[in-house]
């Protein structure tokens, strides 16, 4: 196996700490490096939801949803303006997953590297490696980490989650911390399905303590409807692999399923869960997740009203313009990056019900893979531009 390749990552000064508003000026954006997605062809949708985005909203320079993007009354026009402020970080490899520590520095995974980079308190560096994820081929690598609410560098836990491919499968594996770097992984759950795409791979530890896993249907649409498989899932298990006494079912990780390919997984301030997935050439979707509901896919996708399944609460028509990935949800707005879409998402949750989207920043920074609310509600966007990736740093003003 050939040695991980190193890039560097170049912390600009101070950068988590607050500056000076940059506003865009149509900046200069590298061209998108796409990764293999492959979609199905002719698979079955009924366009429709509680919200349907019928068409992109475009953005203004400085990030601020422009007329175009109409809103729905408790929707984008009462959402806060995003202004970028910055950069955290620049010169990356391919960041997959943007963790914050409880002491304002940051954990990113690199797909292909299988390196896990420390971002912070002037400094960088690796503290952790994956050997195995480096081999890794299409969609797969190192992919989701996750940590307890304290973090590493905070004194409030002593290890790192990470999912990531291995040359059997798809996996989450413990990394023990200690001196300010991470140990050999230790297997949690293991024999996901594996294949070139819908890895799925995001994973983060709930309100309950326990650590949630989203999975893919790893090419066989099948494996969606069939409890018995890892794949096409939402997994929910103890921090040491365990299966929790309330899951839906009896003796089973399995917490919903009929999914496609889960890439966010956040919870709103009363708890609730909600993922976001990428569909086939249709519906992309973001979901209002409950134990043990059935989401749909390979039957149907997007808002069918089906009695069967659960409806997504928005879709995306067009994967082109959205392939919402990575998610945060701050004062019950959801930040969601869009691969293809090139553009942030904003949308506001009430009451568990999701309004309209407005977008933001469109074209300007390329693909966006992953968000995290870092301190003070500063959102931290990972770009998805081979070689030339950064960690972006939006401000939320309310005016």
């Amino acid at each position: 196996m050939a040695a991980a390749r190193r890039r560097p990552a170049r912390l600009l000064a101070r950068a988590l700490a607050p500056a000076a508003a940059i506003l865009i000026a149509v900046p200069g954006c590298s061209p998108a490096v796409p990764e293999p997605d492959p979609l199905y062809a002719g698979a079955s949708a009924t366009p429709g939801s509680r919200t349907t985005v019928s068409a992109a909203a475009s953005t203004s320079p400085d990030g601020a949803a422009s007329p175009d993007g109409a809103a729905s009354p408790g929707g984008a026009a009462e959402l806060p303006d995003l202004v970028h402020r910055g950069d955290a970080a620049t010169g990356l490899g391919l960041p997959w997953s943007v963790v914050v520590l409880d002491d304002g520095s940051l954990l990113v995974s690199d797909r292909e590297t299988g390196e896990i980079e420390r971002i912070g308190d002037g400094t960088t560096g690796v503290v952790g490696r994956i050997p195995d994820a480096a081999s890794a081929s299409g969609e797969g690598g190192l992919l989701g980490l996750a940590v307890s609410r304290t973090g590493p560098g905070a004194g409030g836990t002593d290890a790192v989650y990470a999912y990531y491919t291995s040359a059997e499968d798809n996996r989450v594996v413990r990394l023990p911390w200690a001196d300010g770097q991470l140990g050999m992984p230790e297997p949690v759950l293991t024999g996901i399905p594996k294949a070139e795409i819908h890895n799925g791979g995001r994973i983060a530890v709930g309100p309950d303590g326990h650590l949630y896993v989203g999975t893919g249907d790893a090419g066989v649409r099948d494996r969606a409807q069939d409890p018995a498989d890892l794949g096409g899932k939402i997994l929910r298990i103890t921090a040491d692999g365990g299966i929790p006494g309330d899951n839906p079912t009896p003796g089973s990780p399995v917490y919903s399923l009929g999914h496609r390919n889960v890439q966010g997984l956040a919870w709103d301030s009363a708890g609730r869960l909600w993922a976001s997935e990428f569909g086939p050439e249709v519906d992309d979707e973001l979901n209002l997740v409950v134990p043990g509901g059935n989401y749909g896919w390979p039957d149907v996708t997007g808002a069918p009203g089906d009695p069967r399944y659960t409806d997504a609460q928005v879709v995306w028509p067009s994967t082109a313009a959205s392939s919402p990935s990575g998610m945060a949800i701050v004062d019950d707005v959801a930040y969601i990056g869009g691969l293809r879409g090139r553009r942030l998402w904003q949308v506001p949750l009430a009451g568990g019900t999701a309004g309209e989207p407005a977008g933001h920043f469109d074209g300007h920074f390329g693909r966006l893979r992953d968000v995290a609310a870092g301190p003070g509600g500063v959102l931290l966007v990972a770009t998805n531009e081979s070689g030339g990736a950064r960690i972006l740093r939006i401000a939320r003003d309310s005016g």
